[in-house]
């Protein structure tokens, strides 16, 4: 299994709609391309951070753009929110920035539940 960690800042005026392209685009790639789930979190310090979880690095770089365009294998809705997410990152430049963290899973004890 690989899980990556993104850590960022948000300007107060960007948490809700950043909110919404997150939770758009990580149900998207949980469905459809693989990823075995996500979470998104916020510090007490406004430090947000985001887990994703794929069953291997291969499956998750055919499906994310990271820094570059969106994957046109992509639907369009999905690249127009990922730009719109990268949008809100350049206009964060600012604020602290912070390296995506890859990992290898070696044991895994998160504990899902059903809704």
């Amino acid at each position: 299994m690989f899980a990556v960690i993104y850590r960022f800042k948000l300007k107060a005026h960007q948490e809700t709609i950043y909110q919404q392209y997150w939770h758009k685009i990580a149900t998207y790639f949980a469905q459809k391309r693989g990823a075995i789930g996500s979470c998104l979190h916020k510090g007490n310090d406004n430090l947000w951070v985001a887990y994703s979880r794929w069953p291997d690095k291969a499956t998750r770089d055919a499906s994310w753009p990271g820094d570059n365009a969106p994957n046109e294998e992509l639907p369009k809705d999905i690249r127009d929110t990922i730009k719109k997410m990268q949008a809100i990152k350049e206009e964060n430049k600012d604020l602290e920035n912070y390296d995506e963290i890859c990992l290898d899973v070696v044991e895994d004890l998160l504990l899902s539940r059903a809704n």
